[in-house]
This record gives structure tokens, sequence and C-alpha cells, in this order.
């Protein structure tokens, strides 16, 4: 009789646990999404988008991007160069400034509630009624999926804009070879995977503010850091990857590809060894900030106030 009703007990706690996170995770998904800041970051990412570079003259080596095209560029040389087609233009959106500002951009949905709940000090009474570790895992995946959310609305805004703007690929008079090149497994499926690499790229870039928020209430800091921080690491990665193109190293430009920020895509890469080093180094990457953070919350004494 005992271990029936334990049993029961046990299923009622197990049960409360998890509306207890649920709700909290609820809670925090409505203040996250629901704020001027996750507006700002979708508004951030689809302009930004439009600095991607479109196409280069040969002749005068000037690049043109997006924007520049749409405005400088004659519509007939448009329609009848292959380079403008919009299913090619909807999947370079990450080609431009994004990756630069995007943990800037994405820290802007989650820190603007968590400062404001740190610094009042309403992060007390939160914990007290959810829970310490219920609280920093709804914290962590509430950040995680509004970055990576407002990247991906912000980055399929721009890829119908594309579609709108641009001639599809069908239109231009290209051999089959050619049209397979930027058809690749499917319009579609490309169009899906780039879609799915997006909310990743902006998913895991929210890791360095997230961590930071742990110990620092100041929301300039935690958004200057790791744009600062990603900064010198995609400059010395890229300096790192040119000078393995120039001595034709193949094989360290595909062991270094996986480690340069914002390149979740290349878990897709049909490279398998790219792929498998792509999927380590990113849930590695997450792991180690998810436990910092837990780490240092755990030992603030305070909890913010």
């Amino acid at each position: 009789m005992h271990k029936v009703e334990n049993a029961i007990t046990m299923r009622i706690n197990t049960k409360n646990r998890r509306m207890k996170l649920l709700n909290t995770l609820r809670s925090d998904l409505n203040k996250t999404l629901l704020n001027i800041g996750f507006a700002g970051a979708v508004l951030l990412t689809f302009l930004l988008c439009f600095t991607a570079p479109a196409y280069t003259d040969n002749n005068t080596m000037k690049s043109y991007s997006v924007f520049e095209a749409l405005f400088s560029l004659d519509r007939e040389f448009i329609r009848s160069n292959i380079d403008f087609a919009s299913g090619r233009l909807a999947r370079l959106g990450m080609n431009g400034y994004v990756t630069l500002f995007l943990p800037i951009i994405v820290a802007f949905p989650f820190m603007v509630s968590f400062c404001a709940e740190r610094n009042n000090g309403n992060i007390r009474f939160v914990i007290a009624r959810t829970g310490k570790l219920r609280y920093y895992i709804s914290k962590f995946v509430s950040c995680f999926l509004c970055g990576g959310l407002a990247v991906l609305i912000g980055i399929s805004l721009y890829m119908c804009a594309m579609y709108m703007l641009f001639p599809p690929l069908s239109s231009y008079n290209a051999n089959e070879q050619i049209l397979e090149t930027y058809r690749g497994s499917g319009e579609l499926w490309e169009n899906i995977k780039y879609c799915i690499s997006s909310f990743l790229n902006g998913a895991i870039a929210t890791m360095p503010a997230f961590f930071l928020s742990s110990f620092c209430k100041n929301p300039y800091i935690i958004t200057c850091i790791p744009f600062m921080l990603t900064y010198v690491w995609q400059t010395i990665m890229t300096k790192l990857i040119n000078k393995a193109f120039e001595s034709y190293n193949i094989k360290l430009i595909e062991r270094l590809e996986p480690f340069n920020p914002c390149t979740a895509g290349l878990m897709f890469d049909t490279r398998s060894s790219v792929a498998v080093r792509s999927v380590i180094f990113n849930c590695s990457y997450v792991f180690v900030f998810l436990a910092g953070f837990i780490a240092i919350m755990s030992k603030t004494r305070d909890k913010g106030t």
C-alpha cells in the first residue's frame, strides 16, 4: 500500500516540476518575444541582409551589394545575368554585415527583460517560486530560442523580398549544368537548410551575451564585449584560412572552417568530417557557456539584488 502511495506521490511531484518549468519558460518567452528588443533584432537582421555582396564587376573589380544592385544597376542587366537569380541572392543574407553584428542583434531580445529583472531585484522572488535550476534552464532555452527566431524571421523576410524583387532562376537562359549548380539539391530544400542554419547561427550567437549576463548587469557591456570578441575571432580565422588557401592546403582549410563564427550551416556539409567537427564544436560551445552561466549564477549570493 505504501509503495503505491509513494509511486503516486512521485508521479504528482514529477508532474508539478514539469508544470513549473513549462510555466516559467512560457513566462520568459513572453517577456523575451513581446518586447521592442525582439522586433528591433528582426528589423536589423532584415536590413543588414541587404549588405550581402551580390555581384562583382570583373572589369572594374567593384563589388555591388544587394542594396546597390537594386538601385544602381540596370534592370535589363539584372535580367540577363544569372548572378541576380532570386534563389541565389536569397541564400546570401548571412554573407553581409549580419554575421559581424550578430552578437549584438541576438542580445537585444533577452537583454532588456533579464537586466531589468536583475536590477530591480525581482529575480529573488522568481527563483523562490520556480527553483534555481529550473530558472537557469528556462533562461537558457528562452534566450536560445528567441535569438534564433529573431534571425530566422529577419532572414525569411529578406528571402521573400529577394523572390519579389529579382527574377527567378528559371527565367535565365543558361545550360543545364549551370542551372544545377545554382539549384544544388533543390531550391526548396536549399532554402530550408539555409533557414535552419540561420536559426542555429542566431541561437548559438546568443551564448557569449547569455554567459556575461550571469555576472554583469550593464546591457552595454553585455552587447559590446561579445561583438568585439567575435570580430577578433573572425579576423584571426579568416587570416588563417586565407594563408591555408594560398598554400593550397585543403585539409587545413577543412579543419579550420567549422571553428569560424556563424558557420552552423556546415552541419549540412556533404564533407562528413567537416559536418562532424561543426556539430561537435557548436554543441561544446553551447554546453560550456551554459555550464558557466549555471556555475556563476549558483554562486551569486544576492541573486541580482
